[in-house]
């Protein structure tokens, strides 16, 4: 029997993928650029996707309307025998509405199986390098343009934290667990790309914009407006100081503490 790992490419998905097969653990990942190929909105291959599968880690993309999706996946992987699902969706989903794309996902895994853990990381110290900041920036010829504060802080999580805590959840006994996975310290925005400088992030300078101007600046890049509407929502929930709260519970999965900002930057150096 093996384990799943959707979202294969991306920076948490990857990192749990890898990790799983240092352990020795027979391990396919999953996505639309995968050699598996995991298409959310193609059906069809779902049920040779799920084949001899065991555990599975999904990750819901979004603010791109497929929450019922995943949770279908979610449904026909119970009905393949998939006894353990470990979700990851984003801080704070807890509070969202039970048809939201991530909430949708969580509340179907927790009905379905008998073994399930829901992840919830805050922003990943890897979006400065690789992810939705450091595209912006990249757009901005280094500048990072924002709808919040300069003084904005966020307790950022590194996606390694994220990603030990996924294969921990898949391997061992934490069953039936919520964690919402933070760094150990909230950084102000401002504070975060001063320390970027002389990294390998794109991200020189700190601008903050209203919520119109970054939906133009957004979309104009292609991105979906659900997805943008959905970035706005966070940012307005950080900006409200949601995103600051610091927890204990990389700690409490991996019984040690999680990454600093500081370590992040210092190993991202060029």
């Amino acid at each position: 029997m093996s384990t799943l790992v959707t979202g294969a490419t991306g920076m948490v998905g990857r990192r749990v993928l890898a990790g799983l097969r240092r352990r020795g653990v027979a391990a396919t990942g999953a996505s639309r650029t995968s050699e598996t190929r995991l298409d959310w909105t193609d059906t069809t291959g779902w049920d040779d996707v799920l084949k001899g599968v065991e555990r599975v880690f999904v990750v819901t993309p979004v603010g791109l309307g497929l929450g019922g999706r995943v949770a279908g996946f979610l449904t026909r992987a119970a009905e393949a025998g998939v006894e353990h699902a470990v979700v990851m969706s984003a801080m704070g989903t807890e509070h969202a509405p039970s048809d939201s794309d991530q909430r949708a996902a969580e509340l179907r895994a927790k009905e379905l199986f008998a073994r399930w853990t829901v992840l919830r990381p805050n922003w990943l110290d890897q979006d400065f390098t690789e992810g939705t900041f450091a595209g912006l920036a990249r757009a901005r010829n280094g500048r990072l343009e924002l709808p919040v504060r300069k003084n904005t802080a966020v307790s950022f999580v590194d996606a390694r934290d994220v990603a030990d805590t996924a294969v921990a959840a898949l391997l061992e006994d934490h069953h039936r667990r919520e964690y919402t996975l933070t760094g150990p310290q909230a950084l102000p925005f401002r504070e975060a790309v001063r320390m970027t400088k002389g990294t390998d992030s794109p991200v020189w300078r700190f601008k903050s914009v209203d919520e119109s101007r970054f939906y133009f600046r957004a979309t104009d890049r292609g991105w979906g407006e659900r997805y943008v509407d959905t970035l706005n929502e966070r940012f307005a929930a950080a900006v409200a100081g949601a995103a600051a709260r610091v927890t204990g519970d990389v700690r409490t999965a991996l019984g040690r503490d999680p990454i600093p900002f500081a370590r992040f930057v210092r190993e991202s150096t060029v």
